[in-house]
């Protein structure tokens, strides 16, 4: 889920320096080739979260709530996946931790740790200097 809620959330980042650009469910799904019910469950879930705000009835929609460069990835993923849980080692539950540990076990951890510092320094800001073709998203036609 975190994957489609970062999906979701890169429309509105790299939408937001347009003056009172907000979008809803049914926009973003298109421009991130979504289903409508699952970026409005995300999307009420992230609001939540307080990572958008939203706006109800015509003209209304979802917009991010603080900007793009202070949403890291890791505040993303960490509302839909369990991050800092141990990795499961590839040879099964009961080997690591009871004795010596597996052959990946050093390289899995520092693959994670990689991993996680990565989704920490990385935000949303990522987003806003991304072409966004005018099919998949959001298009300034007075621009053209």
């Amino acid at each position: 889920m975190a994957n489609y809620a970062i999906a979701s959330l890169s429309y509105l980042a790299a939408n937001y320096d347009k003056e009172g650009f907000k979008a809803n469910s049914q926009t973003i799904a298109t421009a991130r080739n979504l289903s409508r019910p699952l970026v409005g469950k995300l999307m009420s879930q992230m609001s939540t979260a307080g990572l958008v705000n939203g706006t109800p009835g015509p003209g209304g929609g979802f917009f991010l709530s603080r900007p793009p460069s202070d949403i890291t990835l890791l505040e993303i993923v960490r509302l839909f996946e369990k991050v800092e849980e141990a990795l499961m080692c590839p040879f099964g539950p009961g080997w690591c931790g009871n004795g010596d540990p597996c052959p990946f076990h050093y390289e899995l951890e520092d693959k994670r740790d990689e991993m996680m510092k990565w989704l920490e320094e990385t935000n949303l800001e990522v987003f806003t200097k991304h072409p966004i073709k005018p099919e998949k998203g959001w298009c300034d036609t007075a621009a053209s």
